[in-house]
């Protein structure tokens, strides 16, 4: 950090010293409880150790987050003073199930499907202070908003079947799939048939649901696992051509991790690949509902920070008539669900979704996503 701290105004220098402080202070109490704490020992929620880790974790965001908003402080001193950060707690917060495979990304990406099932599962295969770092972790608001957006999807899919009706089946196309824990005890339909198609570039996420969830689905609904790039689905051509068109198109987790670029022609292919009256489903994260704060400091995790206001432009750009469309918030009131039906008037038929003026934003503002050094851009378009 010397050379930031010779170019930089006093105030920073003094937000570093602060900082740096602070750092000492939380690998120290987590030295101290990795002692105290046995090995082996399995995490209790609510126990007197879970609430010291609690404790010095709260601390911790606190810290980061008072130097990050440090009047002055620039992007590139921060992304510095993040890897200072991560590679000094690096012994003890790997230690934890979650944070090491974020801060690590065996898949290419934070948020692959193994992650997931454990987010799903508020379950952590380690033990001892990692433990009860999962702990802190399962329970940051964002964890229990991907519960509850899975719980969404879940409701949305089911009450979208009930409003169909006839003998031809209904087929739903979901795109950057993950696990689809969301079809486990699928019902089964009196008359109707399901087809389902999922799309995910992650091969072991593949064989997890060919495993688990296609298996235990009910006669009348089928599923197809593929294995296919989430960007390729800009066009609806090719889409079509490998796959037909869909009555229901939805993608939860993915578009959080994409550019604005990526998202306005990644939407508009989407609308095209629709049958009349289908339906898109698409959830993001609302930047004003959260705080990014642990994710980026203490786990290496990034997103593109978007309001509900971001994210109807960029429907705009991609043709889409927003006030025709939905919005629906989950219980966490964190995600937005944006649901857009292709009835006339719905949807623009453009040219080409390129053809939209491209919007740039300086480094920091709604609508970026501050790139880690670790983070990769092709694994990140199959992250849920």
């Amino acid at each position: 950090m010397a050379a930031s701290q010779t170019s930089s105004a006093p105030s920073y220098t003094s937000a570093l010293t602060t900082f740096l402080s602070s750092i000492e202070e939380f690998a120290g109490s987590l030295s101290q409880l990795e002692k105290e704490i046995p090995a082996d020992q399995v995490p209790v929620h609510g126990d007197r150790w879970h609430q010291q880790v609690l404790a010095a974790f709260e601390k911790s965001q606190a810290a980061c987050r008072e130097f990050e908003t440090t009047e002055g402080i620039t992007q590139p001193q921060v992304l510095e003073a993040q890897k200072l950060f991560r590679d000094r707690t690096g012994h003890w917060m790997e230690q934890s199930w979650i944070a090491h495979r974020s801060r690590t990304k065996p898949s290419g990406f934070a948020g692959d499907y193994e992650m997931l099932l454990k987010l799903y599962e508020e379950a952590t295969p380690a033990c001892g202070l990692g433990g009860y770092i999962d702990l802190c972790i399962l329970d940051l608001p964002l964890a229990r908003a991907v519960r509850a957006r899975m719980a969404s999807v879940r409701s949305f899919l089911l009450t979208e079947l009930g409003r169909r009706d006839g003998d031809a089946p209904v087929r739903i196309l979901d795109i950057a799939s993950g696990p689809c824990r969301e079809f486990l005890q699928w019902p089964a339909a009196r008359s109707q048939r399901v087809e389902v198609v999922a799309l995910d570039n992650d091969p072991q996420a593949i064989d997890y649901v060919s495993q688990h969830v296609k298996p235990q689905l009910p006669d009348s609904t089928t599923m197809s696992m593929n294995r296919y790039n989430a960007l390729r689905t800009r066009s609806a051509e090719n889409t079509i051509r490998h796959f037909g068109k869909f009555d229901v198109i939805y993608s939860v987790g993915l578009c959080d991790y994409l550019t604005d670029e990526h998202l306005v022609g990644l939407l508009h292919g989407w609308g095209e690949t629709l049958n009349e009256q289908g339906v898109l489903y698409i959830a993001f994260k609302d930047t004003e509902q959260y705080d990014q704060t642990p994710y980026q400091w203490h786990l290496d995790w990034f997103f593109y920070q978007r309001t509900l206001q971001d994210v109807l432009r960029l429907y705009e750009q991609a043709g889409f008539n927003v006030h025709a469309m939905d919005t629906v918030r989950d219980a966490t009131q964190i995600i937005v669900n944006f649901v857009a039906r292709k009835v006339p008037g719905a949807i623009v038929r453009l040219d080409s979704a390129e053809a939209q003026p491209r919007r740039r934003r300086a480094p920091g503002t709604a609508g970026t996503k501050v790139q880690s050094s670790t983070a990769s851009s092709e694994g990140a378009t199959e992250a849920s």
